[in-house]
C-alpha cells in the first residue's frame, strides 16, 4: 500500500512543522472507506482525498462504538497509530526523531515542505497484529525500509 508523508511550515512562525502520513482512499479496504474522515493530501501540486492511519489500522470493533469506548480501545488505537506514524515519517525525513508524532516540531534549521509517496506493507485492519508488540515495532515491520527510501532533509 501507498501512503503520504508530508513536512509542512506552519505559517507565521520561524521554524515550526507540522509532519503527517496519511493513506489515500483508494488504498483503503472498500468497506472501511465510508468511515473514513477525509482529508486532502498534498502530493506536489495536487490533492489526494485521504484518510488518518487510525481509520486504517483500527479494528473492526472500533466501528461499534459502543463497543469501543468501554473496552479502552481509543486510547490504544490512538497510541499504535502515532507509532506507525511516526515510523513511517522518519523514512522520508530523518529529522523527526520522536517516537509518536508531535503534533508541531521546532527545528533549528528550516526545511523546504515537502511531500513524498512510499510504498510500505497493507496496515488494513492490522491493529490487532502490531498492538501487542507496539514497543517493539520497527520500520521494517511495516515494510519501511530507510536506506533505500530515505529522503534528504
Amino acid at each position: 500500500m501507498d501512503v503520504i508523508v508530508s513536512r509542512s511550515r506552519v505559517a507565521g512562525t520561524a521554524s515550526i512543522y507540522l509532519y503527517r502520513a496519511l493513506v489515500p482512499l483508494a488504498e483503503v479496504a472498500a468497506s472501511r472507506r465510508p468511515r473514513c474522515v477525509i482529508i486532502q493530501a498534498r502530493l506536489g501540486s495536487r490533492r489526494v482525498p485521504s484518510t488518518r492511519i487510525a481509520d486504517v489500522v483500527a479494528p473492526a470493533a472500533w466501528y461499534d462504538r459502543e463497543l469501543a469506548t468501554p473496552c479502552g480501545l481509543a486510547a490504544s488505537l490512538n497510541l499504535v497509530a502515532r507509532r506507525i506514524e511516526a515510523l513511517i515519517i522518519r523514512t522520508a525525513f530523518p529529522e523527526m526523531t520522536a517516537r509518536l508524532t508531535p503534533p508541531m516540531v521546532a527545528l533549528d534549521f528550516a526545511p523546504k515542505d515537502a511531500s513524498y509517496r512510499l510504498a510500505m506493507a497493507d496496515i488494513n485492519a492490522a491493529f490487532d497484529r502490531f498492538a501487542a508488540g507496539i514497543d517493539g515495532l520497527m520500520a521494517a515491520d511495516l515494510a519501511l525500509y530507510q536506506g533505500c527510501d530515505l529522503r534528504a532533509a
